[in-house]
């Protein structure tokens, strides 16, 4: 199985997750890799996706694994079809499916946006709540979401660093600043978020492939 680490960044953060599927498929196809197939009467090709990143936030960390075993020049044959802000980095090779849609939990990000950096983070790591409100197809919901928030970590005074849970279990970026927000009465203000790294446990993505190889 082969893994491509990629960024998806600008135009394509806005890019739904089916649609991802569709565009990762589009290019592999242009760039003539040899993917498998699954079998019966509608095959399709066999790609699977690290969990699907919130529609907005900028990533230096997707990843996509398929059904090959073509290793030369993949992340250049994947750059040269891939559309604005879609770019591979890096990719791995593994006996199976490292099957990441199950084993990552956690993804961490920086928030950056005027003034936000100067909250006093310890307050909310120190706290039992961190109640978020947010609706959903059931109608809006209230939710205690304390233990979703791994780590915070200031950068400067207009930017920080949050370690949230990420996978099957997740806190969206989006509902995360709205909680933010409100614990710390502050006035809501224009937020850039870049997920900068996504983990499985105590290991980041990369280390889980390199020493799944």
């Amino acid at each position: 199985m082969l893994t491509i680490k990629y960024e998806k960044k600008s135009t394509a953060s806005f890019v739904s997750h089916i649609d991802v599927l569709r565009t990762l498929g589009r290019i592999f196809a242009r760039a003539d890799v040899k993917v498998g197939f699954s079998e019966g009467f509608n095959p399709h090709m066999l790609i699977f996706c690290s969990p699907a990143n919130a529609v907005g936030v900028n990533s230096e960390c997707e990843y996509v694994t398929i059904a090959s075993s073509e290793q030369k020049d993949i992340c250049e044959k994947f750059n040269t079809f891939a559309p604005e802000g879609f770019k591979a980095v890096k990719h791995f090779v593994t006996e199976k499916n490292p099957n990441l849609a199950k084993h990552v939990t956690n993804a961490e990000y920086i928030f950056r946006g005027k003034g936000i950096g100067k909250a006093d983070f310890n307050r909310l790591l120190k706290s039992d709540v961190f109640e978020i409100s947010y609706e959903d197809k059931n109608g809006v919901k209230t939710k205690d979401f304390r233990s979703y928030v791994i780590s915070l970590e200031k950068v400067d005074d207009d930017a920080f660093k949050a370690l949230l849970k990420f996978g099957n279990d997740n806190l969206r970026p989006d509902r995360f600043l709205e909680g933010f927000f409100k614990f710390f009465d502050m006035p809501p203000v224009e937020v850039d978020c870049l997920k900068t790294q996504a983990f499985c446990g105590d290991k980041t993505v990369d280390e889980f492939l390199e020493t799944s190889v």
